[in-house]
């Protein structure tokens, strides 16, 4: 009987020294697969945000692009850390291990990653566990709960250079699979392994947005080196910045600041603004140019409302957002970035740091480009009465000319010829005659549209140059014109000077059916309005017959 109860106690004794072995040896092949798995885990982390090509664009600095790619690396991050959670739990045998973030805002934890592929933990008994992660939290010691070497739940703070930022627990309802000094020695260092593949994490991170922005920069600095006019500069300057911060409309305002001034130089068609435009002096972005500093409206409405932004009519609705950029050189501020967005708060200080950094690139290339226009515009410009000149006349016929016939679109052409000019002079002296020559160019400068061209041709005459406008339409505008020239009375000195003039209109093809016959045409239809009393308009006609009012 003893004989046989004593092969029984070998035999389950063999039984059990054969289990732990069997146990042992998995846990063996567990831990270097898991250690494999490790090593290899780093190579998953998200490189930053390329597309196809291997390209960052300017887009990507944008404020929804960063939250979307942000999102997308907290949704890779998670995957990663759970993966590393899934190698403790089979390291320790155990059923589930959980990362329990600290929020010290309040003060307390929450689970942030687990190694169960569920929408919550799904081993975790809270109520029966949740105090001891509490009170590892609290203790910063190594908590374990369980009977004898049995343990059912085993937690270690996570610290990254002496700062808290968490628990991890190990959770096994039946028993983990280290006993109780097993527990206290490997989990610790499990903690340490987390808390530093966290690190390693937040830094790559960390790096691919810095690598991200710098090449979403070096995009948009490599749009503005395209076009290094003026014109072209500032509009890829401001549709640049649409792509960086998404919104409607961007404009740019050129400022002169020892003249207090400055212009609208460009619009998008986002903003509903006509460019160029005077700045209005008392207007907010005047006021931001003279100052010098970043203004961010993230609620505009009232303080954009009718004309107060910029002292310009819109023709649409105004932005509820809006962001003002100083584009400044060696301490001069030579203009101002303006970004319009439609809804509040889409434009914080935040969005505008990257357009900032594209204000100072520019900042040199738009001076130089500004100061060649301006040179230019003197060349092309009447320096008496501020009207173009000969030379800037005849390129203008000449493209006006070549799109009329590309377009089929007719082209007026309008002379004006001051009446009895000599006599001013004579009577009032030479000044008296410029002062009348600048107020008559005035007066014919307001009564046009911005796309006309009006010239200094000569002397006491004037040219106006009308695209897309019929001889009806000419004569139209050359009327208007012509009464309010007789209605203005000009003040030199003590004398108030009245006068009239004479004009003449011709119209390609309608009236003049050959482009060279357009100025003579016209010279001939001014010719016979001088000759039937002055003060009037005639039209060249469409036939051979008398000239037409």
């Amino acid at each position: 009987m003893l004989q046989a109860a004593a092969i029984i106690l070998a035999v389950a004794a063999l039984a059990a020294a054969g289990y732990a072995y069997s146990h042992v040896r998995r846990t063996r092949r567990a831990l270097s697969a898991a250690q494999a798995r490790l090593a290899r885990i780093d190579a998953d982390v998200p490189d930053a945000d390329v597309d196809e090509q291997g390209s960052v664009g300017a887009e990507a600095l944008r404020r929804d692009v960063r939250v979307s790619f942000e999102a997308k690396e907290v949704v890779h991050d998670q995957a990663l850390l759970r993966l590393l959670l899934a190698d403790f739990r089979d390291v320790a045998g155990a059923e589930e291990a959980i990362f329990w973030r600290w929020r010290a805002d309040r003060d307390s934890l929450s689970p942030a990653v687990w190694s169960t592929e569920s929408l919550r933990p799904a081993h975790f008994n809270i109520a029966e566990w949740a105090p001891l992660v509490q009170w590892s939290a609290e203790t910063r010691n190594v908590q374990a709960v369980g009977e004898g070497d049995l343990i059912n739940v085993g937690a270690a703070c996570v610290m990254t250079d002496d700062a808290f930022i968490g628990v991890l627990s190990l959770t096994h309802r039946g028993g983990l699979g280290l006993a109780r000094q097993q527990l206290k020695e490997w989990l610790p260092r499990l903690a340490d392994q987390f808390a530093t593949f966290h690190d390693l994490i937040g830094v790559r991170r960390r790096y691919g947005r810095h690598m991200r922005q710098s090449q979403a920069l070096l995009d948009a600095v490599q749009r503005l080196q395209g076009d290094r006019s003026g014109d072209g500069l500032a509009a890829a300057l401001c549709e640049t910045s649409l792509d960086v911060s998404g919104a409607r409309g961007a404009a740019l305002i050129r400022w002169d600041a020892e003249a207090e001034s400055g212009e609208l130089h460009f619009a998008t068609e986002g903003t509903g603004l006509n460019a160029p435009s005077p700045l209005a002096s008392g207007s907010v972005v005047a006021e931001v140019c003279r100052t010098g500093k970043l203004h961010v409206l993230e609620d505009a409405r009232g303080a954009a409302s009718g004309q107060a932004l910029y002292g310009v009519a819109r023709v649409i609705r105004e932005p509820n957002s809006v962001a003002m950029i100083p584009i400044a050189k060696d301490g001069r501020v030579l203009g101002c970035l303006v970004l319009e967005a439609e809804d509040v708060g889409v434009l914080t200080i935040e969005d505008t740091r990257p357009l900032t950094v594209l204000g100072a690139i520019v900042a040199g290339s738009l001076e130089l480009a500004w100061q060649f226009a301006e040179v230019d515009r003197r060349a092309r410009t009447d320096a008496l009465t501020g009207l173009w000149n000969r030379m800037h006349f005849g390129e203008q016929l000449t493209r006006t000319l070549a799109e009329a016939d590309r377009y089929d679109h007719p082209v007026s052409l309008v002379l004006l010829d001051i009446d009895h000019f000599k006599r001013v002079n004579d009577t009032w002296g030479h000044e008296a005659g410029d002062t009348v020559l600048k107020q008559v160019s005035r007066v014919v400068q307001e009564s046009l549209r911005a796309v006309d061209i009006c010239v200094r041709y000569g002397g006491e005459e004037i040219a106006m140059l009308l695209a897309q406008t019929d001889s009806a339409h000419a004569v139209e505008v050359a009327e208007r014109v012509r009464a309010r020239v007789a209605a203005t009375l000009i003040k030199h000195g003590p004398a108030d000077i009245s006068v009239t003039a004479s004009f003449g209109v011709a119209t390609y093809p309608e009236t003049v059916k050959v482009r060279d016959q357009l100025f003579p045409a016209a010279d001939k239809a001014l010719y016979i309005a001088k000759h039937d009393g002055r003060n009037c308009v005639r039209a060249k006609p469409a036939s051979k017959g008398r000239a037409a009012s």
